[in-house]
């Protein structure tokens, strides 16, 4: 055990005279998971000390205990080394469930045996800011959360002749959790759609989120204060955490694309968030869709939409160092995440196609379509998963068809206009024969479709006499209706888990129904007779289905309203006026819904599953679809 020792013979202060008393103090040094904390040199001082006597100086022992006797009964203030204390506590665990100080097992063990208790940030002890953060711009302001006395004023003990039990923080700081795989993970859909949302917010909000929130150790980031959309995160070293966040703009007077993204990397991966349609030039952007050539950095044949293509490149050309930042983050060790929604999905699969020897992983939500069938055979070594919800208007556009013609040669707005006349006639002369001619427009990636299911019966109504009936069939909708998370990549052969379940079950998810179904590179048919637009908003249409998705997945003793839903709806299933067609659909349906439990064992799998769920948990909550 450390034992500090003084001088004791120098000269005191008149308060101090007469016969001289024997003190000590224990200070127990442990961390979060009630793990001691040894070899720490500290400092201590009272004013006995300061008025030249020598300081209590030492180490903690192997139990984590800084012992200090002969003290005058006095305040006394202990510092730790920085540098040793951040050191270690980088390397200490958070404890694995909770993030409040009544959530700790450390407090009640030191109640119980009656010692005192405090729980610490390194820089409550610290003697100083430790000099081990070189990409900390302000090093006036370090993380609040981590150093929220820059004083350095240390701890004061007032109470002597007992022990204290110092619950140390760990020096750690939030990340993603993401899984850099072919395969479709809920929790990378639910972590690139919230920060695919995010990409929607100001430049400051951007960059406070991930110097601040990601080093806020009190409760999982939070989007803001407005949506409950918590980030499924884990503790990594502080060392580790986020760096240098970086929002990119191209708004100008005389710009005609608003294009804005932002990214960030820490040790793990690097982060592209790119923004959807927001402002009036993001709408004509839009609507530009008159086929170019492929540049050959994309592909080496196809066309791609002009409008993507030059809002694209507006941003390349106005922040060049930005696009050069994230080629160097990029390495074996550092993978590469892409989202967006909307035109930011768009331009996400673009910068995909330029960066595809990184091999990126992709996932848009509510995307038009961008690239040509010849641009897109091209790039098919990029994992992509494509959200839509339902009916959502911006994933029909531009329409899967052949909207090339001549007068886009033609320089200028004159030949821009003369070609979209066209290409609408042609649109309506292709729709209406059913013949498509050409390199029409195609969707890449595999979808992932939330879709809204309804039953129909059918029924035959006669009238007349028996020997000459007149009669006719009736179909009418079903009361019941539900929405479905279908992945169809998951009953492909080189995921598929069906063969851990029942012959009926792997019969209902028929190969060939599946791809009658969900044809590759566009939109399968819907029980829904128009598109909505007011299916496209990312925050109140795409993320409350994914976080309800991901909180049925966590919690599965929870009542739901979706569960109950899906319940209902496969009761009504037995109605024997159903048609057979649409017997087997929704019965693939079901089968696909219930794989869905796969896309979360990714996660399940790591060693710090338990923790990084359980925090998750305690924020669920059932949002509105």
């Amino acid at each position: 055990m450390s034992k500090a020792t003084t001088s004791l013979e120098c000269k005191y202060p008149d308060a101090w005279t007469g016969k001289q008393k024997k003190y000590w103090v224990e200070i127990q040094l442990l961390d979060e998971c009630e793990e001691p904390i040894p070899n720490m040199p500290y400092v201590a001082e009272n004013a006995a000390t300061r008025n030249q006597c020598a300081s209590y100086t030492g180490k903690s022992d192997a139990s984590g205990i800084i012992r200090i006797e002969g003290l005058h009964p006095i305040e006394l203030i202990l510092h730790i080394d920085a540098k040793s204390l951040a050191d270690e506590m980088e390397k200490r665990a958070l404890r694995p469930f909770g993030r409040a100080e009544d959530d700790s097992t450390v407090k009640p063990k030191a109640v119980v045996e009656g010692y005192e208790y405090r729980y610490l940030k390194i820089g409550h002890l610290c003697d100083s800011l430790p000099d081990m953060m070189p990409e900390w711009k302000d090093k006036a302001n370090p993380p609040k959360y981590h150093f929220p006395d820059l004083r350095f004023s240390g701890q004061t003990i007032k109470k002597l002749n007992c022990r204290y039990v110092f619950e140390v923080c760990p020096f750690r700081a939030w990340s993603l959790v993401l899984h850099h795989q072919t395969d479709y993970s809920i929790v990378n859909a639910y972590n690139l759609g919230i920060m695919a949302d995010f990409s929607y917010s100001a430049e400051e909000k951007i960059i406070q989120y991930f110097e601040q929130a990601y080093n806020d150790l009190s409760a999982a980031p939070k989007l803001s204060d407005k949506n409950d959309y918590y980030a499924v995160v884990k503790d990594v070293p502080f060392s580790q955490r986020y760096i240098n966040p970086r929002f990119v703009t191209t708004a100008g007077n005389f710009i005609q694309h608003d294009t804005q993204l932002f990214y960030v990397s820490n040790d793990e991966h690097v982060v592209v968030a790119w923004r959807g349609t927001q402002e009036i030039r993001d709408w004509i952007t839009d609507i530009t869709f008159s086929p170019q050539a492929c540049p050959s950095y994309l592909a080496p044949t196809g066309k791609i939409h002009k409008g993507f293509l030059d809002a694209f490149e507006c941003a390349k050309d106005k922040s060049p160092s930005s696009f050069d930042d994230i080629k160097t983050f990029i390495n074996e060790k550092k993978k590469l995440f892409l989202c967006g929604h909307s035109l930011g999905g768009a331009l996400a699969l673009t910068y995909a196609a330029e960066l595809k020897s990184t091999k990126p992983l992709l996932y848009t939500y509510g995307m038009p379509r961008v690239f040509t069938a010849d641009a897109i055979l091209h790039l098919s070594e990029i994992t992509h998963y494509r959200h839509v919800n339902d009916s959502d208007s911006i994933t029909s556009v531009p329409m899967d068809v052949n909207l090339y013609n001549w007068f886009y040669e033609i320089y200028g707005p004159v030949g821009t206009m003369l070609g979209f006349t066209w290409s609408v006639a042609e649109l309506l002369s292709q729709k209406i024969s059913g013949v498509t001619v050409g390199d029409s427009f195609w969707h890449h990636g595999d979808i992932v479709l939330f879709y809204y299911t309804t039953q129909v019966v059918e029924s035959l109504q006669c009238e007349g006499s028996m020997s000459a009936p007149r009669c006719r069939r009736i179909k009418y909708r079903l009361p019941k209706k539900t929405k479905y998370f279908l992945i169809p990549s998951l009953a492909e052969d080189k995921s598929i888990s069906a063969r851990n379940h029942n012959l009926q079950f792997i019969r209902s998810l028929n190969i060939e129904s599946m791809k009658k179904f969900f044809p590759k590179n566009t939109n399968p048919d819907l029980d829904s007779i128009l598109t909505d637009p007011r299916n496209h908003s990312m925050s109140s249409a795409y993320l409350p289905y994914i976080n309800n998705q991901l909180v049925e997945l966590v919690s599965h003793d929870i009542t739901l309203k979706r569960k109950e839903s899906r319940i209902a709806f496969e009761k009504q299933m037995l109605d024997s006026g159903i048609p057979d067609d649409e017997k087997e659909r929704n019965r693939m349906f079901s089968a696909l819904q219930g794989l869905v439990a796969e896309t979360i064992r990714v996660t399940e799998r790591m060693p710090e599953s338990d923790a990084i769920l359980d925090r998750f948990g305690k924020t669920k909550k059932e949002l509105n679809e």
